[in-house]
């Protein structure tokens, strides 16, 4: 009775997403955002509404930008930039974003926030791809917006955790110091200063330009920020990750849903592999028993390449790709800076397997897909 009374009442997941994208036509954005919550606590892994309530987000976000754009465009206005800002990264509209930030940077280069905004944007980019150009870039902008507010604390930890990953002590105790002052007594600071300061063991000499080029060539920043700071900014299978990351790839083979699985660090080593291990190479390419898979070897080279491509050409982050042959459908995607690949018999749907590829990774570090 209870699956003909879902029938009836409008429940199923067809009801569902038609419900919620006539609101969406309408113009009801928190009614199809609400429908959407309450289908994901029923169908919690169905792709077709995640997508619609992104959809309504993006036109609710739209309805109002409008307004936001006509405020920049007419007065420049700061408050309408910040609002236009955090709109286009709510909505996952990354290039707008990056490209609306510099803007007002420009326009407002005697603000600090303009300066701080830029400067987390490429902090977050460098710990994606580790690349020293975003490194400098986020150093340098929350330099700017340390100057412009010498009592602001938010720049300085942003720093910390740059100068703590890649090595840069005596930068690092500069800004511990600052940090001490600017928050007094305060029960939650005082930790990360003591933390700072343990861990830094200043050179005489140190160039930060050369800490941050040592770092893109390695792959592999020296040490983890997110051990003190609020902020997660590990690879996909630190520590506990990578047993829970093998049993959840473990699954996904033995489901059938993918023949073979994959997870390759920031510095191209393999994490884990599970599976049979084996992809249509060149004759006299295929490794030897317990060498790197040609999985691995073919996504870390394709992303590699589209990640440099796609920031290059100002597509936005590299977040998944899909590559169709022979030998079936391989899945390559960006997991937290570092790479997961899966693949699957020929014909396998490529939708399908990169979105249970995405519930084996995110169940593995904790959160919901």
């Amino acid at each position: 009775m209870g699956f003909f009374s879902d029938l009836l009442g409008g429940r199923s997941l067809d009801a569902l997403v038609e419900r919620a994208r006539r609101q969406l036509a309408s113009g009801e954005f928190d009614n199809g955002l609400a429908t959407v919550a309450k289908g994901l606590e029923k169908f919690p892994s169905a792709h077709v509404l995640r997508d619609t309530g992104q959809s309504i987000r993006r036109a609710k976000a739209r309805a109002g930008m409008g307004a936001l754009l006509g405020r920049v465009e007419q007065d420049s206005d700061p408050e309408a930039f910040e609002q236009l800002i955090a709109l286009y990264h709510e909505t996952g509209m990354a290039a707008e974003r990056v490209r609306l930030t510099e803007r007002y940077v420009a326009e407002h280069a005697d603000r600090e926030q303009p300066h701080l905004l830029r400067g987390e944007q490429a902090l977050e980019e460098f710990f994606g791809d580790l690349r020293a150009r975003d490194g400098r870039l986020a150093i340098d902008h929350l330099l700017k917006a340390g100057a412009l507010h010498p009592d602001s604390l938010k720049p300085r930890l942003l720093l910390a955790e740059i100068y703590f990953a890649i090595g840069a002590d005596r930068a690092l105790l500069g800004q511990a110091a600052a940090i001490e002052r600017l928050a007094g007594d305060d029960e939650v600071v005082r930790p990360v200063v003591t933390a700072l300061r343990e861990a830094a063991a200043p050179a005489p000499a140190e160039s930060i330009d050369a800490l941050l080029a040592k770092v893109e060539v390695s792959g592999a920043v020296l040490r983890d920020p997110s051990a003190w700071s609020s902020r997660k900014r590990r690879g996909v299978a630190d520590g506990a990750d990578g047993a829970r990351l093998q049993r959840n790839l473990e699954r996904l083979v033995r489901d059938e849903d993918a023949s073979e699985a994959v997870v390759i660090d920031r510095g191209g080593a393999t994490v884990v592999a599970v599976g049979d291990r084996t992809l249509d190479v060149a004759p006299g390419d295929a490794p030897a028993d317990g060498g790197e898979s040609g999985l691995a070897r073919v996504a870390s080279v394709v992303a590699r390449t589209i990640k440099v491509s796609a920031r290059e050409l100002e597509m936005g982050a590299f977040r998944r790709f899909v590559v169709e042959g022979p030998f079936g459908v391989m899945v390559v995607a960006d997991a937290a800076g570092g790479v997961v690949a899966a693949k699957a018999r020929r014909g396998a749907d490529p939708h399908r397997l990169a979105e249970r590829l995405t519930v084996a990774v995110e169940g593995a570090r904790g959160r919901r897909s």
